[in-house]
């Protein structure tokens, strides 16, 4: 059975407020940076300390300000960034929904080369039933051809 460390909330609190990172209070309480990034969500949410939030650059549309002026009709060559605020716990959601998703890439990646073969192979029988199609109607063509000169003695 796994042991479980013991991590006193109240000190885990106190150096939250302090500013200390989740790594290196996990680190003195010998357990992992999850652990306490826990322990910060509850925190937050139970409003014992005050919500952090990191910056983060996003692009927008808006136009660059230069010294010449470019025609109407053209678009800014480089967006302008602007600060937003993001939460920390929404980052690291981000940053986790992120590698989830890159573990998934090579069964992704997998399931649409079987896909491939698989529309490879229906696009062959498509072109099979196309072939035996067209002799079909050749066939029913010289079928009629040889059954109209007989119509035509009786």
């Amino acid at each position: 059975m796994a042991r479980k460390s013991i991590v006193e909330r109240n000190t885990v609190l106190q150096l939250l407020k302090e500013g200390k990172t989740s790594q290196s209070i996990a680190v003195q309480f010998g357990v992992s940076r999850q652990a306490i990034d826990l322990y910060r969500k509850e925190f937050i949410r139970t409003g014992l300390l005050p919500g952090s939030a990191a910056p983060l650059l996003i692009t927008t549309s808006t136009p660059v300000p230069s010294t010449a002026t470019p025609p109407a009709s053209s678009k800014p060559a480089v967006p302008v960034l602007k600060l937003q605020e993001v939460s920390l716990d929404r980052m690291i959601e981000l940053f986790i929904k992120a590698f989830d998703a890159l573990k998934r890439f090579p069964e992704l990646e997998a399931e649409v080369a079987k896909l491939r073969s698989e529309h490879e192979g229906l696009l062959k029988q498509i072109t099979q039933l196309e072939e035996r199609e067209q002799k079909r109607k050749e066939q029913e063509a010289r079928w009629l051809q040889v059954q109209k000169p007989d119509n035509l003695k009786s």
